[in-house]
């Protein structure tokens, strides 16, 4: 992390990150126009993770997906959420899903780039695919969260929420049923830290420190990334008790 290599990719990602925002704000084409390409990228990514894994693991799994490399992760579940926002025509259920995608591909996109796994820069085709899909749904995220296409409330982020810390519990659920005693599995890394020797995110003092710690650091990045609706619902709510007050 952060070597010479890793720091060079960075600089790389940031200028496709700021061309692509300077484009996406210039030309302001409509989200759904916006999520076809992404989902085009994350299909074409994922696509190139699988073929290049396989091959690369030909003589130990004969063809098959290391279970490592499932796409359970919150930043490779992003593309299921693609699909199915692509395909519905439900307006509740695709703004609960937009609501979703905003802190997790924002917050989740951005750690992936600074914590990236160890294979992500050892081999060149993963490498590309890596930081060109993480790269791309954040600046997805970026555009969502400044377009003027959909207004979030207060309560978007509250079904976010819910959202989030039910995921934590069905991660611990699904990376028990796929483990393979490899120690590896840890899908939405609530097992242990994406990487060893973090500050804050370690297991020091045991895993349900590790976890309340974890489950901490989502609520405040969620609750950052929804600031405005949160400052504008709390400005309103004193207006309405005093309009209240004065009728009475």
């Amino acid at each position: 992390m952060f070597g010479t290599k890793h720091l060079i990719i960075l600089a790389i990602c940031a200028a496709y990150i700021a061309g692509m925002l300077f484009i996406l704000i210039k030309k302001k084409p409509s989200l759904n126009i916006v999520l076809k390409v992404l989902l085009t990228v994350g299909i074409f990514s994922e696509t190139m993770k699988v073929c290049s894994y396989i091959v690369a693991n030909e003589e130990k799994y004969g063809g098959y997906l290391p279970k490592t490399d499932l796409p359970f992760h919150l930043c490779s579940m992003q593309i299921i959420l693609m699909i199915i926002l692509v395909l519905s025509k439900n307006s509740g259920l695709k703004r609960l899903l937009y609501s979703f995608m905003l802190p997790t591909c924002l917050i989740g996109g951005f750690a992936a780039l600074l914590l990236p796994t160890s294979s992500s820069l050892n081999m060149p085709v993963i490498t590309v695919q890596y930081f060109l899909y993480h790269s791309s749904i954040f600046v997805y995220a970026v555009y969502l969260y400044i377009t003027d296409e959909i207004r979030f409330d207060i309560g978007d982020y509250f079904h976010t929420c819910i959202m989030m810390f039910g995921l934590f519990f069905f991660a611990i659920y699904l990376n028990s049923w796929v483990n393979d005693y490899s120690g590896n599995i840890n899908f939405m890394y609530v097992v242990k830290p994406p990487m060893d020797g973090l500050p804050y995110l370690n297991k020091n003092r045991g895993w349900l420190v590790y976890m309340i710690r974890y489950a901490l650091l989502a609520l405040f990045c969620l609750t950052a990334c929804y600031i405005k609706p949160i400052v504008s619902s709390m400005k309103k709510h004193p207006a309405a008790k005093s309009g209240n007050g004065g009728k009475e």
